[in-house]
């Protein structure tokens, strides 16, 4: 069933805010935000950036998916995948209650195997596949563990363990089930202390700063990454290739984090200190701890940093030389362009943001399908057009907004 081109997040916003009593000016008070802003949202004459919804979220005291109006579930049922939902909300609740007896669990190397299958899946943003094979592996891997037959045998496969709970965590959060990936990062932990791994434990504290930056913001986000960095030095090599991406990776979301407080010396610095770690490797390392991270991860999050911070021109001038290598985890080349579609439509150029979102959708389709800034976007330039043509009329049907 597909939605009205009205069901925008800024609708959405003015639903909240009816609700709870508040003028436009009332909210655009509690938000720190800007009246005008807000009224342009709501009114869907400008899409909804992640900071003002954040804001917005917080002040009206409802998750930020609340606002995106996620999950789809329409695309969902289309897609199958929400009858995915409740078998892996199973599997993560089954972690402490040792091995399942009706599971006889495939060798190590056979699990290993299928976990790397499923993070290329990740990178690939393969929602459907992923979705086949999540919860069953999840319950062999633990029942797997358990019976491990030593020590670094059961170290292993918790390792494995956390990594697939990691891609729980994507699945569940990308689908617009937010608590569900909470829970699943949780249990990443769980895992990777059982691992004894100090980056699996970093990289867990990278999602959880991207988390706390939507419900509880900048402050709490910059404190979990700094908790990263900390953990980053507690590894068996804190200069090594593996060491440096996870630091660098915490300093690219730190930067992003700062932006959205409008601190732009703190971004600067943070992508510097990225840029650093990107050129003592050398090259772009394409899977470190379900990372992608080098010189042109770096430059595509001062894009996204600029953009933040409204810097369009400088966004764009970022842009113009950033080329992604074949080996280049796709789900990152989708994002960016997904970024570039909302710089565009930002200033008004609708051309350039289609070719984006179109882009996008070559690359990781299903990513753009359950991402609700490439859908608020698609909404922002249907409304706009008096009369959409063809390619973007196609676009909009595709992903369920008129």
């Amino acid at each position: 069933m597909p939605h009205s081109a009205d069901e925008h997040t800024g609708a959405r916003i003015a639903d909240y805010r009816k609700l709870r009593g508040l003028t436009q000016q009332a909210l655009a008070a509690r938000a720190f935000a800007n009246r005008g802003t807000i009224a342009k949202v709501e009114a869907g004459l400008a899409a909804a950036s992640p900071a003002l919804v954040a804001a917005v979220a917080r002040a009206l005291s409802v998750d930020p998916g609340a606002l995106h109006g996620q999950p789809y579930l329409p695309e969902l049922q289309q897609d199958r995948l929400d009858r995915i939902i409740a078998p892996l909300s199973e599997a993560l609740d089954l972690y402490d209650l040792g091995p399942d007896p009706a599971i006889t669990p495939r060798s190590p190397r056979v699990l290993l195997g299928q976990v790397d299958h499923l993070m290329r899946l990740t990178r690939q943003a393969e929602y459907v596949r992923i979705g086949a094979l999540l919860p069953g592996l999840l319950g062999e891997l633990t029942t797997a563990q358990v019976l491990a037959s030593g020590a670094e045998e059961r170290r292993l496969l918790a390792g494995a363990l956390a990594s697939t709970y990691r891609t729980a965590h994507e699945f569940a959060y990308r689908l617009g089930y937010t608590d569900l990936g909470l829970v699943a990062l949780e249990r990443m932990g769980w895992a990777g202390h059982m691992a004894d791994d100090p980056l699996m434990l970093a990289v867990r504290l990278y999602r959880r700063g991207l988390m706390a930056l939507g419900r509880s913001g900048p402050g709490t986000a910059q404190r979990v990454l700094a908790r990263g960095q900390a953990l980053v030095g507690q590894s068996d090599d804190p200069r090594g290739t593996a060491a440096r991406a996870v630091s660098g990776e915490l300093h690219m979301t730190a930067a992003v984090v700062a932006a959205r407080e409008g601190d732009t010396a703190r971004a600067d610095e943070h992508l510097q200190q990225a840029a650093e770690h990107a050129t003592l490797i050398g090259e772009d390392v394409p899977e470190v701890y379900w990372l992608s991270f080098g010189p042109t991860d770096v430059r595509r999050r001062q894009v996204e940093t600029a953009l933040e911070l409204g810097r369009h021109g400088a966004a764009i001038v970022a842009a113009r030389d950033l080329r992604f290598g074949p080996g280049h985890s796709p789900m990152r080349v989708g994002r960016h362009h997904i970024t570039m579609a909302r710089l565009y439509a930002q200033i008004g150029k609708a051309e350039a943001a289609e070719r984006h979102l179109s882009r996008a959708r070559e690359v990781t389709p299903q990513q753009v399908r359950y991402n609700p800034l490439a859908r608020d976007v698609i909404m922002l330039l249907v409304r706009r057009r008096r009369r959409a043509h063809g390619s973007l009329t196609a676009l909009a049907e595709w992903i369920g907004v008129v």
